[in-house]
């Protein structure tokens, strides 16, 4: 076998988030593809106008898969169609269409097409219900011979050779906390916080209509209040005293931002406002603790004598984590919850990179020789060389 072949034949690492799809080869450093997890119907317009028949066509290109448009590609038509998260919506059928749209991107040879095996990253607490139904998706559908689900912790972990570590891992739907001492997990340790970037940016989005609401209105949608969350928000230790001097004529957190109609809107304050929900879930009228008492809370399940070296390794992961200062803050918060003994210990990580940390570390694990259990192999599966994926047939 040529080592071109070797090379294809490697496992394929899949994250499947929310917000970001990745895939790529094992051993590599970073994912191959990279691409937002949503989707249009060319079809599926936000405005319906029947004035001029056919005018659609000028401004859509043509497709070749049921009318579909994937990824970036899909987002350049946000103001036309109406875009669509397959994983929001559970769309299992998208997925196999998203997928097998990128699988053709990485420029498998023919003799080579779906030998792989797959790796797929997973929240631990993934439902049996979901696992079947991706068993369906790359068994049964595009008939690869193994699947390994690999719960993004051990990756998060692998990537920065930690055994011990609380893991905050901060998504576009979820965040969650987990626990590792030494290698060992425990179930009690681990916690579903409530509050994800879906939920700040839904937040930021109301505190500008509000304070602006008596003035003229202005296009905003969900997409774009997320693209200036995304690269405007900060966390700042005392946002009520840098409230007062905003209000005295500050000026260091004045952004502008463009919105489609040529308009513009300054904001200030409002950019660490949206991440204060984190701390105070009150504020978007959610009865739960903050997320550092969160954390706390989880640390204080382990005995007292651990409590140092898990304080010591607090892990932001996600793309929800990437707010500049957040992990100054949470230093600063967790601390109200330990002796001033343990306050010297605590040391919240947040690594570059670590919107991919758990695909990085999942590569890392199979370069290392660490992923040769829990694979499970595909009963439907054949080698041999007339055995064909027909999927593509009915594309």
């Amino acid at each position: 076998m040529s080592s071109d072949n070797e090379s294809q034949l490697r496992p394929l690492i899949l994250d499947i988030g929310n917000n970001l799809f990745r895939i790529g080869w094992a051993g590599e450093d970073y994912p191959t593809i990279i691409s937002p997890s949503v989707y249009v119907n060319k079809t599926d317009f936000i405005f319906v106008s029947d004035i001029i028949d056919g005018l659609e066509e000028i401004f859509i290109e043509d497709t070749n898969v049921d009318n579909l448009i994937f990824g970036e590609h899909a987002l350049s038509y946000s103001n036309i169609l109406k875009i669509h998260q397959f994983r929001k919506e559970n769309n299992y059928n998208i997925l196999v269409k998203f997928f097998f749209h990128y699988y053709q991107q990485l420029g498998i040879n023919e003799e080579n097409q779906f030998k792989q095996p797959i790796i797929i990253i997973t929240p631990y607490f993934i439902s049996e219900l979901e696992k079947t139904k991706l068993r369906e998706v790359f068994f049964n559908i595009f008939k690869f011979p193994s699947i390994l689900f690999l719960i993004d912790s051990q990756g998060i972990m692998a990537a920065l050779q930690k055994t011990s570590a609380v893991i905050v891992n901060m998504g576009e739907v979820n965040t969650y906390i987990t626990s590792f001492l030494h290698g060992f997990t425990n179930i009690m340790a681990r916690d579903t916080f409530p509050i994800a970037g879906k939920d700040l940016t839904k937040y930021f989005l109301n505190i500008l209509l509000l304070q602006r609401g008596s003035g003229k209105i202005e296009y905003l949608d969900h997409l774009m209040v997320k693209d200036f969350k995304d690269k405007l928000s900060i966390c700042i230790l005392d946002p009520e005293g840098e409230i007062k001097r905003i209000k005295d004529g500050f000026t260091k957190y004045d952004s502008i931002i463009e919105l489609p109609d040529g308009s513009k809107l300054k904001i200030n304050s409002e950019r660490f406002q949206i991440v204060e929900p984190l701390f105070d879930p009150s504020i978007i009228h959610i009865d739960y603790n903050g997320l550092p008492e969160a954390i706390a809370k989880i640390i204080r399940t382990w005995e007292r004598e651990n409590w140092g070296e898990l304080l010591s390794n607090i892990i932001l992961a996600g793309g929800g984590s990437l707010i500049p200062g957040l992990e100054k803050k949470m230093t600063k918060e967790i601390s109200g919850f330990f002796s001033d003994k343990l306050k010297n210990e605590i040391k919240v990580l947040a690594a570059s990179g670590r919107e991919n940390i758990s695909w990085v570390g999942a590569s890392v694990l199979w370069a290392q020789g660490k992923l040769s259990k829990g694979w499970e192999k595909n009963p439907l599966y054949s080698q041999e060389p007339n055995a064909k994926n027909d999927f593509h047939t009915n594309t």
